[in-house]
């Protein structure tokens, strides 16, 4: 199966201050980090951008699609990607979780077939986790929640065929715990934090 990656980079970083995407990791941009670490495992991968070209002088072999839905948050992105991208369905990520594992994003793919939206039955604390894929099929009602401002985390899932597979799976798959995994970069602390783990982790190994 030929699988599709969208990493979300198109946010306004208001509490880090600065563009989380180039934000230095380890010897290269946090969003070259994660695209090094998923790229193997997809055949296309897309940036999702504020403005193309924001991102070319990296020169990452990876489309970049500009967000036509502003201030709808990470669903207007991800509205904006599925108008675009050249597949019919797509695993997005936010470019702030640096620790996930592709390993978790591989097995939602393989089970994406039969359903508009795949993803993991997350605990509250992380219901805002952006780690599923998005089927083309999801156009209409995600248009409908951002242009009549639904209820998104209701609206969607009653409109589309949803299938969230229990997190338990996670640890099955993947050495990384799951708080680990879907720990966001947000703001300064959490970015100290996760170069120093990186740096701690790499000094071990």
């Amino acid at each position: 199966m030929d699988r599709t990656l969208v990493i979300l980079c198109g946010g306004d970083s208001s509490r880090m201050g600065t563009k989380k995407e180039l934000l230095p990791f380890e010897d290269k941009t946090m969003v070259e980090y994660i695209y090094d670490k998923f790229s193997p495992y997809f055949d296309k991968v897309y940036l999702s951008v504020n403005e193309r070209g924001d991102l070319a002088q990296l020169g990452l072999d990876a489309q970049e699609l500009p967000d036509i839905y502003r201030n709808a948050g990470p669903i207007g992105a991800i509205l904006s990607c599925l108008t675009m991208i050249s597949g019919d369905r797509a695993f997005f990520m936010s470019v702030d979780t640096p620790f996930m594992d592709p390993n978790i994003a591989v097995y939602l793919y393989d089970r994406s077939y039969n359903y508009d939206i795949t993803t993991y039955n997350f605990p509250e604390e992380y219901a805002d986790t952006i780690c599923g894929v998005f089927h083309k099929r999801c156009i209409g009602p995600i248009f409908k929640s951002v242009v009549f401002k639904k209820d998104i985390r209701n609206y969607i899932p009653e409109k589309c065929e949803t299938y969230q597979l229990d997190v338990d799976v996670i640890d099955k798959l993947s050495p990384v715990a799951m708080e680990q995994q879907f720990y966001k970069v947000n703001d300064r602390q959490s970015y100290y934090y996760a170069v120093f783990s990186i740096l701690k982790h790499n000094f071990t190994c």
